[in-house]
């Protein structure tokens, strides 16, 4: 199979994960579930629909590289953003034009994690990868770290609380 046909499988079995994972809280509500899925429908807890299918994902990717660090650093670059797509999409939708339609919300989604694919595509063939690559996990780990502390004490943040 061809490395192009592996990322167009890779997002579309990310997306279809990332969009069951949206309902596995509510289909099996405990501390596990909240780590990894959604428990409310804030803005800040969608991020994990991103986050954790698309690190599984980019780990699949890369697994058989010869250079773990140039894959990783596309891979890398595209974790923190996301999340800083969908946000800045999202809130301008929402706050500047009062679009905030559902079936919005899903595409955007898609477009997003679809955008997170070409990020780390185009970075990933290019020399400056394993040197970001370094760089990059500090900011990955910490987003990561947010989205299991938030799960549990959210800050009292428009960002952090359903609408």
């Amino acid at each position: 199979m061809s490395m192009r046909k592996k990322w167009l499988l890779s997002y579309g079995l990310t997306a279809l994960a990332g969009t069951a994972l949206h309902f596995v809280y509510d289909w099996w509500p405990n501390a596990l579930t909240a780590l990894l899925a959604p428990v409310n429908e804030s803005v800040w807890e969608h991020l994990k629909l991103f986050y954790w299918p698309y690190l599984v994902s980019a780990w699949l990717l890369v697994r058989h590289q010869r250079d773990p660090w140039q894959a990783w650093g596309g891979h890398l670059a595209a974790l923190p953003a996301m999340p800083l797509l969908v946000l800045g999409a999202y809130y301008a939708l929402t706050a500047g034009f009062a679009v905030g339609a559902d079936w919005v919300n899903i595409a955007l989604y898609y477009l997003v994690l679809a955008a997170g694919f070409a990020i780390a595509w185009h970075i990933g063939s290019s020399a400056v990868a394993a040197r970001l690559a370094h760089w990059l996990l500090l900011p990955v780990a910490l987003l990561g770290l947010g989205l299991v502390l938030f799960t549990f004490d959210p800050p009292q943040l428009p960002v952090f609380t359903a609408p």
